[in-house]
C-alpha cells in the first residue's frame, strides 16, 4: 500500500499545476524515475479527477481529490490518503 501511495502522491504533485486550473478536461504526460506517466484530469461533482495509465499503458489509475483527501485506484488496487502527507514528503499541493 505504502508503495502505491507514494506513486499515487508523486502522480498527484505532477499533475498538481494542471489539476489547480483545469476548468475542462486537460490531458498531460511527466517521466518519474523512468516511468512513463499519461493521464487527463477534469472537474466533476466538485472533485478533481485524474486518470490515466503508467508504464507503457499498462497500469491505470484514477485518482479523486477532494478538499483533504485523495481516494482512487493504481493499478486497480484502492488507494486513499491525506492531502497533508504529500505534504510531509515536501509535496507542496495547491487547491
Amino acid at each position: 500500500m505504502i508503495k502505491f501511495t507514494v506513486l499515487a502522491a508523486t502522480l498527484l504533485a505532477a499533475s498538481v499545476p494542471t489539476v489547480s486550473f483545469a476548468a475542462t478536461e486537460d490531458a498531460g504526460q511527466f517521466t518519474h524515475q523512468g516511468v512513463d506517466y499519461h493521464y487527463t484530469t477534469e472537474d466533476k461533482s466538485g472533485d478533481r479527477v485524474v486518470r490515466g495509465t503508467a508504464y507503457a499503458g499498462k497500469v491505470p489509475f484514477e485518482l479523486h481529490i477532494h478538499k483533504k483527501t485523495v481516494t482512487g485506484t493504481f493499478n486497480n488496487k484502492p488507494v486513499e490518503f491525506e492531502l497533508d502527507d504529500v505534504k510531509k514528503l515536501g509535496i507542496e499541493i495547491r487547491n
